[in-house]
């Protein structure tokens, strides 16, 4: 086969695939039967349809994925989220959720946010999900301080937010640790967190009401 003629094959082959791409383009050869959603725990799979303006029997090939991602992350719960199509069918939409942290109870409901202080949303506080009172709503340090402790604890041993029953926090000086068996820890300052929640971990393993875990290398007991 000389070269003359296979130009005229790759020609032909090249205009075939472009013909079969613009057919596919504005005919829906390849319609989307199924959005698949992961990842979603807090969030409604069938919200995250809805929102994302695709719908069943649309060109596979024309959806908007860009836009889909832009309304599907406005979702209280949704961090990020990524959009793919999969051949033949399949619009893939893999979400990753925000972490709830602690809630606040306001007279028009529980404000709750996430570890990295964003509140999400007011409603039902997930389950392990610490309450704060006391909190000044005109400082904006507090929420983050409390938070900053909650995250030390979690990243030390996650399970010791259970025994947490609430947070009293006036201001991010001044945090103290409210028990489920009715004893108190003393935190003081969103400072020296790692520390403190080591000395938390063992504090909790000993016998006393009222516990001073805010200078982590000398802790008292009352």
């Amino acid at each position: 086969m000389n070269k003359k003629v296979i130009a005229i094959v790759v020609s032909v082959i090249v205009a075939a695939i472009a013909i079969a791409g613009a057919v596919a383009w504005f005919v829906p050869v390849l319609k989307v039967g199924t959005i698949d959603v992961t990842g979603a725990q807090r969030t409604d799979p069938e919200q995250v349809k809805e929102v994302s303006g695709i719908v069943d029997g649309e060109n596979l090939l024309r959806i908007d994925a860009r836009q889909a991602a832009v309304n599907i992350v406005e979702l209280p719960w949704v961090k990020s989220v990524t959009v793919d199509r999969s051949l033949p069918s399949t619009v893939s939409v893999e979400l990753v959720e925000r972490e709830p942290a602690v809630y606040v109870h306001r007279s028009d409901g529980d404000y709750i946010y996430d570890t990295e202080g964003k509140e999400v949303l007011i409603g039902t506080p997930p389950v392990g999900t610490v309450e704060v009172s006391g909190a000044d709503a005109e400082n904006p340090n507090v929420m983050p301080a409390v938070i900053s402790v909650i995250n030390a604890i979690k990243d030390h041993d996650a399970a010791l937010t259970e025994s947490i029953q609430s947070i009293d926090a006036p201001d991010e000086f001044d945090i103290l640790l409210k028990l489920n068996d009715g004893r108190e820890i003393y935190w003081g300052s969103a400072e020296n967190n790692h520390d403190k929640a080591v000395a938390l971990s063992t504090v909790m393993k000993r016998e006393g009401q009222h516990w001073n875990i805010s200078s982590p290398s000398m802790v008292t007991v009352r």
